[in-house]
């Protein structure tokens, strides 16, 4: 009997790890999840629900309290519906939050990840040529995610993005984009070499041309011109005659 006190309070004390790794240091929020790991799931639903209700939380504090109301729910033989909602809640407020499978029952482990999976999306951007800049932005929050190609863009909200590929030496490529949840989309992208400006494409011929253009017109001048004229000679008038 003892030995399986000491073994449930190792196993308490192991759960609520992840809390001070994550910070959690409002007080509702931390009372709600140590009645969880106590198995009082139905006073962690109480807390949990009044906090979220009446506290101003910040976005990790929503975060693990709509997944333990969640989990309280699967304790408590809830229907699956209702945990989805609370586990979509969560995954909206911070879709690229992971979960500790080694801190977590692998039961709830495994409910989160399936829903997780379902809810959000991947987008893999290629380009030719390799190594440009792929910028996924949400328009929603003008989020930017930047990533050299082939880029993977993980933990999509179903929603409309916007894709930008760029690399020096060859035009941009934009384009609007829809992440479907729960599936693994590919974007090809060929990037096009800029195009050179005619003065650009031709200066350093123009160049020569604009110099030799200017010799020839200098030899061409100096011919016409011919050596300098000379006044005329006036010969000397003869004496007048006495």
């Amino acid at each position: 009997m003892m030995a399986r006190r000491l073994m449930t309070l190792s196993l308490f004390c192991l759960l609520l790890t992840p809390l001070r790794a994550q910070n959690i240091s409002h007080e509702f929020v931390a009372k709600g999840i140590e009645a969880f790991y106590n198995a009082d799931f139905e006073e962690s639903m109480r807390i949990l629900q009044h906090t979220i209700l009446n506290e101003p939380l910040g976005d990790e504090e929503q975060y693990y309290s709509y997944l333990y109301v969640a989990f309280c729910h699967i304790r408590l033989g809830s229907d699956s519906t209702v945990v989805r909602l609370y586990f979509q809640r969560a995954i909206t407020i911070l879709p690229d939050m992971e979960l500790d499978p080694m801190r977590i029952p692998p039961d709830l482990y495994d409910a989160f990840v399936a829903v997780k999976k379902s809810l959000l999306g991947t987008l893999i951007v290629h380009s030719d040529p390799l190594d440009a800049i792929a910028m996924l932005i949400e328009p929603s929050t003008s989020k930017v995610d930047r990533k050299s190609t082939p880029a993977v863009f993980r933990n999509l909200l179903d929603s409309s993005y916007q894709v930008m590929v760029t690399k020096d030496g060859y035009d941009a490529f934009a384009a609007d984009i829809i992440v479907r949840a729960g599936a693994m989309d590919t974007l090809n992208v060929v990037l096009l070499k800029k195009e050179k400006s005619f003065l650009a494409r031709y200066w350093p011929y123009g160049v020569g041309a604009i110099a030799a253009t200017a010799a020839i017109f200098a030899i061409t001048a100096g011919g016409d011109e011919g050596p300098p004229s000379q006044p005329p000679t006036t010969l000397p008038v003869p004496p007048a005659r006495p």
